[in-house]
């Protein structure tokens, strides 16, 4: 007989294994390709709006306002090159609604254009429809605005009112239903306003300081090579503050922090495939318990292990292959359902996407990883010697050896690694797997030990299923840990999303502040402190900004890489590392720390320096600090307005950046910095809503260059990004526990079925069948209790000490909820045993 027509009437004599493989890898599969076609649609949305996102082929952008000899020598190489450019300034600041006696001011994201602009996209208006590249000339003509339609609502104003921008009246011409820019960029503080670059100077916005974003968007014929381009003007321009970037860079920037979800969601999906390889695992053990003596009767016909090992190979491969389209057939009819969720909560449509290569990316990744959990198996049984074909299958199977499962767990290693992007992340998580694990075979084994001591003062049914527990060690520890694990992080996602949405819309004990400034000028200082104390209002914290770059590390100089090779992998952190010592950096001093800020390593010196008698102490935020490689003792050079600044390393604190407190990475000790150029941040709280529009209105009306941010309206636009994660997590949850009771039926249902002798036996003895029923759902109620007071305890934990080390906070542990949502699945599991042995006791065969 031929391979193929071998192969073929083996897999057809398999179909109960094949059926439950398909199922239960799909399941795990499932959520791979939702995160995979979640990537796709990311990466086919910024590619084909990357031109619109800056408006042009190649971005020339910077934090700071270009010096003469820059701007000279950009603007000539583009006129001499003949590449039209076009300005674009982007500021926040608050805009008012004239001719009111109280007037109402918001916070606005302007953008001034030139005449040139834009080169690519457009936005649409409510009133005369999209104006794209060439319409735009009515905008330069007289000051005309064209304004976010949420603003609008936020301040009532229609086509034809007037807003007070700075110290000009702007007349509104249309309202923006649409922004292609701004379409799927992520978070933004404001609304967006268009505005004439020619009027920027009479607004008189932009002083020393400033927060603004300053753009050149420059046209490039198709004929020309953007590479070459990019690289001329990096040797005009070798300061790596600007950015000389490509559409495609652009999109990647954009992207990005949509990806960090992802890497996550990815994580979690791993999670889910691993449960699924354990149901596999398990039921491919009971599978080939069965089929040893089909293998030895090959074998005894002449066919060479060797073949019969290819045999099995092209079946997990087919099966694999089934299980990868099941998965796709079913990703493809919820997509529909999970586009419009998606598109609701982000603002924006993202269409998911599976091409041929993410496809094949996902068959490979799980070939691989069943492969390599299945595999040992397979082969542990086809190395049965013929003549021990009719012992048990446990016998066999300790022929095993731990080393066998190496190559999974090294390749589960890297897949965390890949997944999340970052070895710190895929490291943490594989770690606090394994501790859960190895903490729960150490509970499970103790469990079952004081139960076998136990058993003796226990009534008949409790003793036998105590005893039950420890003899069938392997498959209740199977049953065991899958419910475990997936009961545990149904508990960690409910816990972390309840306890970050309390972090976000919470006041931290009513000292969080309710309005955040910047933008505040030295020269207006004094003036404004005035304001403050003429108006009572309640200023929490005013803090100095000095704009500064760090250039050394113990004397040795940041350098940032010259170019990176597309193809070289970097993982996050290095790219956080990277970016973190090669950009602009805001340093601060003050006296003493505030209540949103700890020390928790070394000391903080609030006491002036005196820089004639030592080095100036700084303190650093930990993560910060971990960073850039930066330890207690290092010291760090600055290039603070063309003057070096020199400190030393003296503390490390932890911040709680959801405070909205004016808090820095870098704090120098006083006395060094005071004269530095600086503007200053504020925050404040308020006693209501009247209080507050007074405060935007007083600061609107006296200093027009001020900035003031309403932290309720960021903390909404936060939970709202929250909430598409929490969503996405919670279905990836939602999916991982479906593959865990699968998982835990299947297993428990074979674990039942091994036991039907013992059934007969115990009613050969003259037990009753609700006796024999009592004796079976009672021991799986061990397990079941067992399992969700190790996840309460385990979930809240990893709760804890994700709360305390990444966000500085507290966890809130919700008694009622998590006990409800446990409960409802005990019971469902309870229930599902419940049933299978009311089944078994039904059998006529077995009595």
């Amino acid at each position: 007989m031929s391979f193929i027509g071998f192969f073929i009437r083996d897999f057809k004599s398999d179909k109960s294994f094949n059926w439950f493989y398909i199922l239960c890898a799909s399941l795990g599969i499932i959520g791979l390709l939702l995160v995979e076609s979640f990537k796709g649609g990311i990466e086919d949305k910024v590619t084909k709006n990357a031109k619109n996102f800056i408006a042009s082929d190649l971005s020339v952008s910077t934090r700071r306002t270009l010096d003469p000899s820059e701007t000279t020598k950009l603007e000539t190489y583009l006129q001499n090159n003949k590449l039209p450019f076009s300005r674009w300034t982007e500021t926040y600041s608050l805009v008012s609604k004239t001719n009111e006696s109280e007037p109402l001011a918001k916070l606005s994201d302007l953008n001034f254009v030139s005449e040139e602009f834009p080169y690519y996209g457009g936005v649409t208006l409510e009133e005369s429809g999209y104006k794209g590249v060439g319409s735009w000339q009515s905008l330069h003509q007289n000051p005309l605005v064209w304004i976010a339609r949420d603003l609008s609502w936020q301040l009532g104003v229609k086509v034809g009112d007037k807003l007070k921008i700075g110290e000009l009246n702007f007349k509104i011409d249309g309202i923006i239903s649409e922004d292609n820019f701004s379409s799927f960029r992520g978070f933004s503080l404001a609304p967006k306003i268009f505005l004439s670059y020619n009027y920027l100077k009479q607004t008189e916005l932009i002083k020393f300081g400033s927060t603004a974003t300053y753009a050149y968007a420059i046209k490039l014929s198709p004929d020309l090579n953007l590479k070459k381009i990019q690289a001329e003007l990096r040797l005009l321009l070798p300061d790596k503050s600007i950015h000389i970037v490509s559409p495609d860079e652009s999109s990647k920037q954009i992207a990005k922090s949509l990806n960090i979800l992802s890497d996550y969601l990815s994580l979690i999906t791993l999670l889910t495939y691993l449960l699924s390889l354990v149901g596999l695992y398990y039921f491919t053990q009971y599978f080939l318990s069965k089929k040893l003596k089909t293998f030895s009767i090959y074998k005894t016909l002449g066919i060479k292990t060797s073949f019969l090992f290819h045999i099995s190979f092209l079946h997990l491969f087919v099966l694999t292959l089934m299980a990868v389209v099941t998965s796709t057939i079913l990703i493809i009819i919820l997509l529909p359902f999970v586009e419009t969720i998606s598109t609701h909560l982000i603002g924006d449509n993202i269409h998911f996407k599976l091409g041929i290569w993410s496809l094949l990316r996902i068959l490979l990744l799980s070939l691989f990883g069943n492969m390599l959990a299945l595999g040992p198996l397979f082969w542990g049984a086809l190395q049965t010697s013929i003549g021990n074909v009719f012992q048990d299958l446990p016998t066999e199977l300790k022929r095993i050896k731990f080393y066998y499962f190496l190559p999974l767990v090294a390749y589960v290693n890297i897949l965390t690694i890949l997944l999340s992007n970052s070895v710190r992340t895929g490291s943490y998580f594989l770690f606090t797997l394994i501790i859960i694990v190895i903490v729960a075979a150490l509970c499970f084994k103790g469990f079952t030990k004081l139960f076998e001591q136990l058993a003796v003062k226990f009534n008949f049914i409790n003793r036998h299923a105590s005893f039950t527990l420890s003899r069938y060690f392997t498959s209740t520890f199977t049953i065991f840990i899958c419910l475990l694990i997936s009961m545990t992080f149904s508990v960690f996602i409910f816990q972390l999303d309840h306890s970050l949405r309390q972090e976000f819309t919470q006041t931290s004990g009513n000292r969080r502040p309710d309005l955040f400034m910047f933008d505040l000028q030295d020269s207006q200082a004094k003036r404004f402190s005035q304001l403050v104390y003429d108006e009572k209002w309640h200023q929490t914290l005013l803090a100095p900004m000095i704009r500064a770059r760090l250039i050394k590390i113990n004397q040795e100089l940041t350098q940032k890489k010259t170019e990176q090779v597309e193809s070289d992998f970097s993982t996050r952190d290095e790219q956080n590392s990277e970016r973190m010592k090669n950009r602009g950096v805001n340093l601060s001093y003050r006296s003493q720390l505030s209540w949103s800020e700890k020390v928790v390593a070394g000391a903080f010196n609030g006491k002036n320096c005196d820089t004639n008698k030592s080095i100036c102490e700084i303190s650093l935020v930990d993560t910060y600090a971990s960073q850039l490689g930066v330890k207690i003792g290092d010291h760090l050079t600055f290039d603070v307005g063309g003057v070096e600044v020199e400190g030393v390393v003296r503390s490390l604190r932890k911040v709680k950046w959801v405070s909205f407190e004016p808090n820095f990475f870098i704090l120098f000790q006083p006395g060094i910095l005071e004269d530095a150029p600086k503007t200053y941040l504020a925050s404040f709280k308020v006693k209501s809503s009247m209080e507050k529009m007074a405060v935007f209105s007083k600061i609107a009306d006296n200093f027009s260059n001020v900035s003031l941010l309403d932290t309720t309206e960021v903390i909404k636009k936060i939970t709202t990004i929250f909430d598409l994660m929490a969503m996405a997590i919670k279905f990836i949850s939602i999916l991982s526990l479906m593959v865990a009771l699968v998982v835990i039926a299947a297993v428990s249902f074979n674990h039942l079925d091994l036991r039907k002798r013992e059934m007969t036996l115990f009613h050969m003895l003259g037990l009753k069948k609700n006796i024999i029923k009592k004796i079976y759902t009672r021991e799986f109620l061990f397990l079941i209790l067992l399992s969700t007071l190790l996840s309460l305890f385990f979930g809240s934990v990893m709760t804890l000490v994700l709360m305390k080390y990444v966000f500085n906070s507290e966890s809130i542990t919700q008694i009622f909820q998590i006990s409800t949502l446990m409960t409802g699945i005990a019971t469902v599991l309870y229930l599902m045993v419940n049933l299978r042995v009311n089944f078994l006791l039904k059998e006529k065969s077995l009595f």
